[in-house]
């Protein structure tokens, strides 16, 4: 399969957020979900965790399972009208929060994987989500002026 830029820039977004796990202590790990397979892992350094608690949370949670928003469409005459005006209202999903009383999950979609950040739960979001969202769909262009 060829390197297309949109696999490219997603594979610099996860090298940011597998970055932030490096100096994040409140981010426990960080991997993707490609074709239901895991397929890059890292953990924090200090983090109580391993790869069999991971593998854990895959399956007790089936995120490795496709949702109903990520399925391939049939193509049918009404289904290809009905999924144009979902995509035209809605677009695609980005990302999404699952929280626990022990972890937080952070899921971001892109195209063809999904990216699992794991973090601590006894912090306030906008010093976790928010900085990581802000931080992965940061772009390397100076934003245009609202005023």
């Amino acid at each position: 399969m060829k390197d297309s830029p949109d696999n490219k820039n997603s594979d610099k977004k996860y090298d940011k957020i597998k970055h932030l796990v490096e100096v994040d202590d409140d981010i426990l790990a960080v991997f993707s979900i490609e074709s239901s397979v895991m397929k890059e892992l890292y953990i924090a350094e200090n983090a109580n965790i391993d790869k069999n608690y991971i593998n854990s949370l895959v399956h007790i949670l089936e995120l490795n399972s496709i949702s109903d928003s990520e399925k391939p469409q049939t193509h049918g005459i009404k289904q290809e009208a009905e999924e144009k005006e979902y995509n035209r209202i809605l677009g695609k999903i980005k990302w999404g929060v699952m929280e626990y009383d022990k972890i937080r999950i952070l899921k971001l979609f892109e195209g063809d994987k999904t990216i699992f950040v794991l973090i601590n739960s006894n912090t306030q979001l906008e010093h976790t989500v928010d900085n990581i969202l802000g931080y992965y769909y940061d772009l390397d262009e100076i934003p245009r002026s609202l005023f």
